[in-house]
C-alpha cells in the first residue's frame, strides 16, 4: 500500500480510535463508587491507588520506547489497547488492594505505550506541509471531542445501570475497549520499524533526546507546565466525585451531572483553535489559572453547601469552567509539543513529557491522599487549589522569556529538530 493510502487512511481512522480509545468510557464517576461502595476501599486510598498508577508509569516510560521502536506505532497502538482490556478485567474481578494496585501497573504501561505512540502515528501520517500542525491539531480535537460526548451519553447509562447492577457498566466499559482495538488494527504503520533493535544505540538515541529536551527552554517550559497541570487534574478526577457523594448526591444524578460536563468537554474541545488564536501565549496562562481558581471555589462552596443547599449551584458552574479549560488544554498540550518535533524526536519527547508528568503527578497523589485522609474533602480541594495556583503562577513566570519567542530569538541547538 503506497504513503498516500496509508496517511488517507491513519488520518481518517484516528478520530475513531481516539473517540473510542483515548480513555476509559463508561468508567470514571461510576469506578470510584463501585471501589468505595462494593470493593470496599477507602477514599483516599482510591486517590493513593491513583498515585501507584504515576509510579508505575515512571518505570514504563522506558521500556515503552523500546517497544513502540521494536513493534512499531501502530503495533504498539493495538498492544496498549489490549492490555487496557485487561485493565477492566483485573477490576472487574479485584478482591484486594494488591489487586487494583496490579490493575494500575497493567495501565500505567498500556498509556505509557499509548502516550508514545498515538501522537506520534497520527504526527507521522500527515503530510509536510506549513499546516501540519492544524491540521494535527483539527484531527486530534475530533476525536477528543467525539469521546467527550461518547463518554457523557455513557455517563448517563453508567449511573442507571450502576444501580441496576455495579458490575454492568465496566463489562460495557470492556466492550468498547475491544472495539477499540479492532479499530486500532486497521491502522498502517507510517514509520518503517527496525525489528532488530540495537539497545546500544536505541539508549544513546533516548540519552541524547534527553539531553536535548533538558536544553531546549521551550520543550522543558512546556513540559513543566504539563507536569502541574497533569498533577492536579488528575487530583480533581477523584476529588470532584468524593465532593458530591460528601454532599449525598446519588450515583444516578452525579453520573448525569459528570455527563452533562462531558458534553460540554466535547463542545470546547471543538473550540480550541478559536481560543488558542484569541489568546495566543496567554493561551496556557488562562487555562491553568482558571483550573486551579475553580478548585478553590469549589471547595469554599462544599464548605458552605452543607448548610446551604443552593450553593451546590456554585460547584457545578466551576466544576464547567474546569471541565472547559481542561478539554482545550488536552488538544493544545500535544499540539504544542509536536510543533517542535518530527520523525526522529516525536517519540522521546513524547516519553520525556509521560516520565516527568508521572513523577510529578504521583508526589502530589501522594499528599492529596494524605490530605482526604485527615481534612474533609472541601478543605483538601482549598488547600490543593491554593498550591497549585502559586506553582501555576511560579511555572509561567518562568515561561515568559523561554517559550512563544521568533524563531530567530532561538539558538540553532534549539531549532535542530523543527519540522
Amino acid at each position: 500500500m503506497d504513503e498516500v493510502q496509508m496517511r488517507k487512511r491513519n488520518m481518517k481512522l484516528f478520530p475513531i480510535y481516539r473517540q473510542l480509545g483515548w480513555d476509559y468510557i463508561f468508567f470514571y464517576t461510576i469506578n470510584f463508587l463501585f471501589l468505595t461502595q462494593v470493593k470496599n476501599i477507602n477514599p483516599a486510598d482510591v486517590v493513593l491507588i491513583d498515585s501507584f498508577y504515576y509510579l508505575f508509569s515512571i518505570i514504563a516510560q522506558i521500556p515503552s520506547t523500546f517497544i513502540v521502536e521494536f513493534l512499531g506505532r501502530k503495533n504498539s497502538i493495538v498492544l496498549g489497547s489490549i492490555l487496557n482490556c485487561l485493565y477492566i478485567v483485573v477490576i472487574i474481578f479485584s478482591r484486594n488492594l494488591f489487586d487494583l494496585i496490579l490493575a494500575e501497573l497493567i495501565s500505567s504501561i498500556a498509556f505509557a505505550i499509548k502516550g508514545c505512540a498515538d501522537p506520534s502515528l497520527l504526527n507521522e501520517s500527515i503530510p509536510l506541509t506549513k499546516n501540519k500542525s492544524k491540521i494535527f491539531a483539527k484531527i486530534n480535537e475530533k476525536g477528543n471531542a467525539n469521546y467527550y460526548i461518547i463518554n457523557s451519553v455513557s455517563t448517563i447509562i453508567a449511573g442507571i445501570l450502576y444501580e441496576v447492577n455495579p458490575y454492568i457498566p465496566h463489562i460495557l466499559s470492556f466492550s468498547v475497549l475491544v472495539l477499540a482495538t479492532i479499530v486500532s488494527i486497521g491502522f498502517i504503520e507510517p514509520v518503517k520499524s527496525n525489528r532488530k533493535i540495537d539497545k546500544t544505540s536505541t539508549i544513546k538515541q533516548l540519552r541524547d533526546a534527553f539531553k536535548f529536551v533538558l536544553k531546549s527552554e521551550r520543550i522543558k517550559s512546556l513540559i513543566v507546565f504539563s507536569c502541574i497541570m497533569t498533577s492536579i487534574l488528575g487530583i480533581l478526577g477523584t476529588y470532584e466525585v468524593t465532593l458530591l457523594e460528601d454532599l449525598n448526591i446519588s450515583p444516578s444524578v452525579i453520573g448525569f451531572i459528570f455527563a452533562l460536563l462531558g458534553i460540554i468537554s466535547g463542545i470546547s474541545t471543538k473550540k480550541q483553535d478559536e481560543f488558542h488564536q484569541k489568546y495566543r501565549n496567554k493561551t496556557l496562562t488562562v487555562l491553568g489559572v482558571s483550573i486551579a481558581v475553580m478548585c478553590i471555589i469549589s471547595g469554599l462552596a462544599g464548605v458552605l453547601a452543607k448548610n446551604v443547599k443552593a450553593v451546590i449551584f456554585i460547584i457545578l458552574c466551576a466544576f464547567v469552567v474546569k471541565y472547559i479549560c481542561s478539554s482545550i488544554y488536552y488538544t493544545l498540550i500535544d499540539k504544542y509539543l509536536t510543533n517542535f518535533s518530527n520523525d526522529k524526536i516525536d517519540t522521546k519527547i513524547f516519553l520525556a513529557n509521560n516520565f516527568f508528568r508521572s513523577i510529578i503527578s504521583a508526589f502530589f497523589g501522594i499528599l492529596a491522599s494524605f490530605l482526604l485522609n485527615r481534612l474533609n474533602i472541601a478543605y483538601s480541594m482549598i488547600i490543593v487549589g491554593m498550591v497549585f495556583f502559586i506553582l501555576i503562577v511560579i511555572t509561567l513566570k518562568y515561561m515568559e522569556t523561554r517559550l512563544g519567542l521568533k524563531p530567530e530569538e532561538y539558538s540553532k541547538e534549539e531549532l535542530k529538530y523543527d519540522k
